[in-house]
């Protein structure tokens, strides 16, 4: 089967998932990624490591600009 027929099926967001908001820790000083806290990076040893937080936007959905709740 060719990609492009499977790319839209895979780009499609799963209404049945739990809505979590997306988390990532960084190694400020190598860039390494990680899906867990850490308190130490595992490439470098640097203790610098940064959280990032994406909240998930589909909880407002219902909600029109400008609109107040």
């Amino acid at each position: 089967m060719p990609v492009d027929r499977l790319i839209p099926a895979f780009l499609q967001r799963d209404d049945d998932a739990p809505n979590e908001d997306a988390v990532l820790h960084e190694c400020r000083h190598c860039g390494s990624k990680f899906d867990e806290p850490v308190s130490q990076c595992p490439v470098c040893d640097s203790t610098e490591i940064a959280t990032y937080e994406f909240p998930d936007d589909s909880s407002n959905e219902d909600e029109s600009p400008g609109e107040e709740p």
